[in-house]
């Protein structure tokens, strides 16, 4: 087997940070606009962008679970959650 990343089907590396998976989501995105990429490649940028935005939407739920759990923890007297 080859040791080639770039082709592989296993599932892509957890990004380092949620601005890196923001920063790679613009570049994926600027890749599709610009439409020179083959359809194989395409595919696969779709698939990378796909889990780099499910990736980032839990990160966002996370942290909006624990703005939350601080807020109600300091008896913050808002009372009002964080929403999307």
């Amino acid at each position: 087997m080859s040791s080639n990343s770039s082709n592989n089907n296993h599932q892509p590396a957890t990004p380092e940070s949620f601005e890196a998976a923001l920063r790679r989501l613009e570049q994926i995105a600027a890749l599709l606009e610009d439409g020179d990429a083959e359809l194989s490649q395409s595919l696969e940028l779709y698939k990378e962008g796909a889990g780099l935005a499910a990736w980032c939407t839990t990160q966002l739920k996370n942290a909006r679970q624990q703005v939350n759990m601080l807020s109600k923890e300091s008896g913050s007297d808002n009372n009002e959650e964080v929403q999307s």
